[in-house]
């Protein structure tokens, strides 16, 4: 439709109809302004601010409106539209061409077709709604007309994006019944669109005639629909080869504009490769984890700042620290010195020990959560990232037993190296005794002859004496060698060992060296008799009371003390004496041949080499300790039942 302007009526005149009088003229443009700024201004502003209204070429140019809060007379100052409370004011607006009234007031109207320019053109509110409202009904459905063929574009370019996508898509209606799917889906369960749209969504999954709930199943659509919130879950079944799979599957609610869910959206897609891979990597871990845990040596990992981050049951043992502790101290320092760390970091390094980023084994100490440092062994790697330095990695082995080994070892070379110096001063002896013998006694024979024809001289029978002294001492010296070199207890029989004790004391108790000597005994009631060589036993007591009068200078306390242990089937002997002691550096040669501490003349050095061999040869053990209170104690073990051992060959010939 094509309409015109007519001019308005002379003043006075009150003109209701339409101003367009005939077909085929448009004028154009038209500036107009609105005298009302009610509601229907707020429209009709809007209305053409949003182009409904664009065949009537019109543009709105100013307002009156007397109400401040008019909800037309504020849109127009939103909009930028010159505003007054004066419409008279209206008139004098560039371009002006059309006056417009919706205050639905006679007086106003007749006002303004007195009061208007005669080029300006007037619209009382009647034949103003009369002109638009069929405009905006045509333009409403034009409009709709567009807004439903956006929408079927949208749908059709959202539905080629789902499409593309390589996740399985389905919306779900509130009754549950299948909105929509993509391709992927389709192809997924090799189905069409018409076999899914419209049917419910458990017929299509699972094949069910019953809503999931209702054959025991989870529904997860219903859960977002009463939760409406996001549900992610793993779903597990068993495929079509027969093997189990797995899809991860998100559901979420789709809200309309009041917030209420409308529609569900189901995400799935397979996974099954990579929940096989992680469970092949967990159980990697898990088994390396064992590993690690189960290493006896003591495994440490940290970051380039020292932070602890895994710490075995090996480091637990050799630290007492537990995991625990030591990841919440989060610090290598606390058991490893922060100057030993850097050092072996430069080492690692390097490759002057061992190849680049690695750290050959090197000694060095570690701190316990008692304080107590530990010696171990050190092995070390640099832990690598893309070519980046994120760490290290440590073994740490408890060198505690492996140096008392050594120490053992070194105890039992010596003792080896002084079997073998004893066996050859042994073997020696009993070469040469007999052979030293002879000419002793011959020595003797003719200085008691001497003696005898020069008695009447004083002078020469005091050398002579003195010839005869040193010759018996010389063959006492040989006796006792001869006694050293023996392989075989004598004369075996069997005798209490309180027996023995008492008959070597009694050949001591009444001489001059055990006058001032105090002597207690304890014994064990009912102790079993031993088998053994009494003689070669009583030597070995007789000889330890002699020495511990001479260590007390021959005054003091002697306590002698037996007992018999039944379990072990050993007896055990103390004898202690109040002497000064043995210093510390010299307790571990007492027992060498020929070494003594008594001045010289005093001693040959032999009687607890010859002790010590006997009571070996029994098969028991002699020690010596030195308590802190003072004087000396020499504990002898010696077994009920005696068993000779095999006679000893060289260990070269």
């Amino acid at each position: 439709m094509t309409l015109k302007f007519q001019p308005a009526l002379p003043a006075g005149r009150r003109f209701h109809a339409s101003p367009f009088a005939e077909e085929g003229h448009v004028f154009s443009p038209l500036r107009a302004a609105i005298v009302g700024g009610g509601s229907s201004c707020h429209d009709l502003l809007k209305n053409v601010h949003l182009g409904r209204l664009d065949s009537l070429n019109i543009t709105i140019v100013g307002v009156a409106e007397g109400n401040q809060s008019a909800p037309g007379l504020l849109y127009a100052k939103a909009i930028g539209i010159f505003t007054t409370s004066k419409y008279h004011e209206l008139y004098r607006l560039e371009g002006i061409n059309l006056i417009i009234e919706l205050t639905g007031s006679d007086e106003i109207v007749d006002d303004i077709l007195r009061s208007k320019p005669r080029d300006v053109f007037f619209l009382d509110h009647k034949t103003a709604r009369a002109l638009w409202v069929p405009l905006l009904k045509e333009a409403s459905e034009s409009q709709l007309e567009t807004l439903l063929l956006y929408h079927k574009k949208t749908r059709q370019r959202t539905q080629l994006i789902l499409d593309s996508l390589p996740y399985r898509l389905m919306v779900v209606n509130k009754d549950m019944t299948i909105n929509m799917v993509n391709q992927t889906f389709l192809k997924h369960r090799n189905l069409r669109s018409e076999d899914v749209i419209g049917r419910h969504c458990h017929m299509v999954r699972y094949g069910l005639e019953r809503p999931c709930s209702e054959c025991g199943r989870r529904c997860y659509f219903e859960e977002v629909k009463r939760s409406g919130t996001t549900i992610s879950t793993i779903h597990e079944f068993i495929g079509e080869d027969g093997r189990e799979r797995f899809d991860v599957i998100t559901v979420s609610p789709i809200f309309d504009e009041h917030g209420e869910v409308v529609q569900i959206l189901e995400v799935s897609r397979d996974v099954t490769e990579r929940i096989r891979l992680e469970k092949e990597v967990e159980r990697y871990s898990i088994f390396l984890k064992n590993v690690i845990q189960s290493t006896v040596d003591g495994i440490v990992v940290v970051d380039t700042k020292g932070k602890v981050l895994l710490f075995n049951e090996g480091m637990e043992r050799l630290t007492s620290y537990s995991a625990s502790e030591i990841m919440e101290m989060g610090h290598i320092s606390s058991f490893y010195d922060m100057d030993v760390a850097r050092e072996n970091m430069k080492k690692m390094r390097s490759s002057h020990y061992g190849p680049p980023g690695k750290l050959n084994p090197t000694s060095m100490t570690i701190r316990t959560k008692g304080g107590e440092l530990i010696p171990v062994t050190l092995s070390a790697s640099l832990i690598l990232m893309d070519g980046k330095e994120v760490g290290s990695v440590g073994v740490f082995t408890d060198m505690r037993e492996v140096i008392a080994m050594r120490k053992d070892l070194e105890e039992a070379q010596v003792q080896l190296m002084q079997s073998e110096k004893i066996a050859s001063v042994g073997r020696m002896a009993a070469g040469v005794a007999h052979e030293i013998n002879n000419p002793l006694s011959g020595i003797m024979l003719y200085a008691e002859l001497l003696k005898e024809n020069l008695r009447d001289q004083p002078a020469y029978v005091a050398d002579l004496q003195e010839i005869i002294d040193q010759t018996i001492r010389c063959k006492r010296i040989i006796s006792e060698l001869l006694e050293f070199s023996r392989k075989s207890v004598g004369k075996i029989s069997s005798f209490r060992i309180e027996e023995a004790i008492n008959k070597s004391l009694n050949l001591l108790i009444n001489q001059a060296i055990f006058q001032n000597i105090e002597v207690i005994k304890v014994f064990d009631p009912g102790m079993p008799e031993m088998a053994g060589d009494l003689i070669q036993i009583q030597q070995v007591f007789t000889n330890l009371f002699i020495n511990a009068s001479d260590a007390m200078e021959r005054k003091g306390t002697l306590r002698i003390g037996a007992s018999f242990d039944e379990v072990s089937s050993r007896f055990t002997i103390t004898i202690a004496d109040t002497g000064p002691g043995i210093p510390k550096e010299l307790r571990d040669r007492i027992f060498e041949i020929f070494f003594t501490t008594k001045p010289p003349g005093k001693g040959t050095g032999l009687g607890l080499s010859i002790s010590q061999n006997i009571i070996k040869l029994h098969g028991g053990t002699i020690k010596v300790d030195c308590p802190p209170e003072g004087g000396t104690v020499f504990t002898i073990e010696l077994p009920l039942g005696f068993v000779s051992e095999p006679e000893e060959k060289p260990l070269f010939a």
